[in-house]
Formats: structure tokens, sequence, C-alpha cells
């Protein structure tokens, strides 16, 4: 059975999940410590009077936020025009988690870290020394799961990334997330993914696989909170640009989102 270049480069590129996509791989020289980061030069003071988020008090702060916070409509503005999406209600959290970081500024000045044609886009989290000091300030934690039979990796999806070992209840990071591009399949690809996966895709996703594309074999992995709905000839050029063999994009591409409704 002949299989697509594209469908090939899912399957390969499915270790991008498997471990955290925060940064590249770094230098295992010694060398003299780096000078503390100035953080009031870097982060506006308003950004200080945030919680400190934790393991222990991230859900409920978010619960409440996701309550007081009725904004579901997002943009990402790319050099090809604005991508739109919609996030969905029945993931509080990540919905919330998402709004916060937005409204808190924390995706700006962040570059995409791995772009697959066909397959995803993926940012959130580089090795600036500026993104570090605002996820300190903003807190280490983890999502719980809020995987829905009816959110599925369509073309567009919206989605966070987790890590793949030693994560038993499948907890996605706070602050890497990635965006399906994928491409339609026909029969016999997804039946492949279902053997080489042990799924069962059912007919309902079958037609959207088949019509709309996206990327079938994350489904029940990750948590999808939300969905393209405008700017589609963006998202194809974004997920087009040139990369590295590692994925990387040759030039920077910024993650500047910002909430529109």
């Amino acid at each position: 059975m002949k299989i697509s270049r594209g469908f090939q480069a899912q399957f390969l590129a499915v270790c991008l999940f498997a471990t955290s996509c925060e940064t590249r791989e770094k230098t295992t020289e010694l060398s003299e410590p780096s000078p503390a980061p100035v953080v009031e030069d870097t982060v506006p003071q308003a950004q200080r009077k945030w919680p400190l988020l934790n393991q222990k008090n991230f859900e409920p702060f978010l619960m409440g936020y996701f309550q007081t916070h009725s904004q579901r409509k997002i943009a990402l503005n790319t050099p090809y025009g604005q991508i739109k999406f919609e996030l969905f209600d029945d993931t509080p959290l990540h919905t919330a988690n998402f709004l916060m970081l937005i409204e808190r500024g924390y995706f700006k000045g962040t570059v995409f870290t791995r772009v697959i044609d066909k397959f995803v886009i993926q940012g959130g989290t580089n090795d600036s020394e500026i993104e570090e000091v605002k996820r300190i300030l903003i807190g280490a934690y983890d999502l719980p799961p809020e995987i829905r039979s009816n959110r599925v990796h369509r073309k567009g999806a919206l989605a966070m990334a987790r890590e793949y070992e030693n994560n038993p209840d499948m907890l996605s990071s706070a602050y890497n997330f990635y965006i399906v591009e994928g491409e339609v399949l026909n029969i016999p690809q997804i039946m492949s993914i279902e053997r080489q996966h042990d799924v069962s895709i059912s007919s309902q996703k079958r037609e959207v696989y088949t019509t709309i594309g996206g990327t079938p074999h994350l489904d029940g992995k990750h948590t999808v909170f939300g969905q393209v709905y405008e700017g589609w000839d963006a998202l194809e050029k974004l997920s087009a640009i040139p990369t590295d063999k590692s994925d990387w994009p040759l030039e920077p591409h910024y993650t500047d989102f910002e909430i529109i409704q």
C-alpha cells in the first residue's frame, strides 16, 4: 500500500509530543553562569499583580477566570494574515489558561519552534531569557486533560502538547500549544492508522478526516480546546515555511496572539 509523503511525516513527527518542545538541544560545556535577569526591566509592573500559580492553586484560579472572562475568540497575527480561533466552553481550564496567557502578554516575543507541513505548527516555549522569566513569574503547573469525544484533531484544531514519558494522567503543558494543519486522508490511510495505533475511528470521524483533513492518531491523547474559523490561507502558508532538519523555522515567526471577542 502506498502512503503519501505527508502521511509518513505524521508518523515520523509524532515523537515531537513525547518530550517537551521548550528548547533546542543546549550545549553541555561548562561555562560561567550568566547574570540573573533583571525582572523589572523586562516584565510590566501590572504583570506582577497576578498570583503565582502552582499545582495546588491553579485550578480554582483558572475556573474563576473562566467564569469572569467571557471572551472566546482570539487571533494569531502572522505575516500572511490573521488566523482566527474560537475557544471551547467545554474545556474551561485550557480555555481560561490560554486567555490568561494572552492577557498577560506571555506569547509576545515567543517564536514557533517546530513547523511540519501537513502535520502541525507548534510553539509557546523557547529558550529566550525573557520567556523563562515570564514562566517563573506566572508559575509552574500542568493542566488535567479535558479530552472530549467531539473535539477532534481536524484541520485548524488548537490543542496543548504534553509529555508522554512519566505522565500517566496525560497532563497538558500549560504553555506549549500546537495548531493542526494535517492533510486529507483516504480510507486505506485511516485503516493503517487504526492498525498502527490500535484505535477505532468512527464513521463520523472518517467523514471529517477524508473531507476536511487532520491528524486522527492524536485523538484521545491531547486536549483540543479551540478551532480555526477564519484565515485558512494564512494557516496553510504558515505551515509551509522553510525549516531546518529539526523542523525549526529558518526565519523567526512570532506567536502574536490577541483576544478579539
